[in-house]
């Protein structure tokens, strides 16, 4: 007696060729059809997700080596902002460090051979822009015109602001020496920095 497969297999054999291959193709488009629904498509989107997220990790690799480069471009700048800030601190005192600043440019002329006659600080102006302030000084000096070369040449060299302003020269008298000295007028004009005024706190008066 045929088996249950051999019956099956007479069956297929008695259908025509055409229609098995017909058949058959139909079978491998379903096939294919489940595989691409079941399998393929899920894939590619998992994929193309994963390609996303790469390439917002890459957008965000660039952003922070751009954040770097910028930091690091930002940190040099600082660095050049407070070195230019300490040269113009030391060209502009705060008015607490201008007694010295004026010490100084006494020194100078003693140095330059020059005679001090007159020495006469006058009023503080404080700029228009509140930034700073102008202190004038009226001067007298006795010297050789080679002498007054020298302190101006010092003075130019200084650290610190000094504008030699209304020169006059004029009154040549014969030194001890044999040479001449001229009387010189001159106001040396220096600046300080505004210093802010800080509050003094109130002690809180006690409630009975």
């Amino acid at each position: 007696m045929a088996s249950f497969t051999d019956k099956i297999a007479l069956q297929v054999q008695k259908i025509p060729t055409k229609t098995r291959l017909y058949g058959f193709g139909a079978l491998v488009l379903v096939l294919c059809g489940l595989f691409i629904y079941f399998f393929h498509l899920p894939m590619t989107t998992q994929i193309k997700e994963l390609q996303r997220n790469v390439d917002s990790l890459h957008e965000t690799m660039r952003s922070n080596d751009e954040k770097i480069r910028k930091l690091a471009e930002l940190r040099v700048e600082v660095k050049t902002l407070e070195l230019r800030l300490k040269e113009l601190t030391e060209q502009l005192p705060p008015g607490s460090e201008v007694s010295g600043l004026l010490r100084q440019l006494q020194d100078l002329v003693n140095q330059s051979g020059l005679s001090l006659k007159l020495w006469r600080p006058e009023r503080r102006r404080t700029h228009a822009s509140g930034l700073y302030e102008e202190i004038p000084i009226t001067m007298e000096l006795s010297g050789r015109y080679h002498d007054l070369a020298i302190f101006f040449d010092r003075v130019s060299k200084m650290t610190r602001i000094v504008n030699m302003l209304g020169l006059r020269m004029g009154g040549a008298t014969q030194n001890k020496a044999g040479g001449m000295d001229i009387k010189i007028n001159c106001t040396a004009l220096t600046f300080a920095a505004t210093e802010k005024k800080q509050d003094v706190p109130t002690q809180a008066k006690k409630t009975n």
